[in-house]
């Protein structure tokens, strides 16, 4: 099964973050769906701000941290 990830705010939030124009994190995740992802959030608050984001489900956190950028997968505990 493919990942659908038309939704345009992604991909603005993605090259914004790869431009350091205003933005510097965002997290995307399937909500309902079990295909497609959307933007949840995303912000210029750095790993702070964007952990205060992060839902209690399986979600992709990307980030421009200390002159790099990380893709980080998220795994809540509450997940069975």
């Amino acid at each position: 099964m493919a990942c659908n990830l038309s939704d345009p705010k992604i991909a603005e939030a993605y090259s914004q973050i790869l431009n350091n124009d205003g933005i510097d994190w965002m997290v995307i995740g399937y909500g309902t769906t079990r295909d497609r992802l959307s933007l949840y959030a995303s912000g210029d608050g750095g790993i702070a701000e964007m952990a205060l984001k992060v839902p209690n489900e399986v979600v992709f956190c990307f980030i421009a941290f200390e002159g790099t950028r990380v893709l980080v997968t998220h795994v809540s505990e509450k997940i069975r």
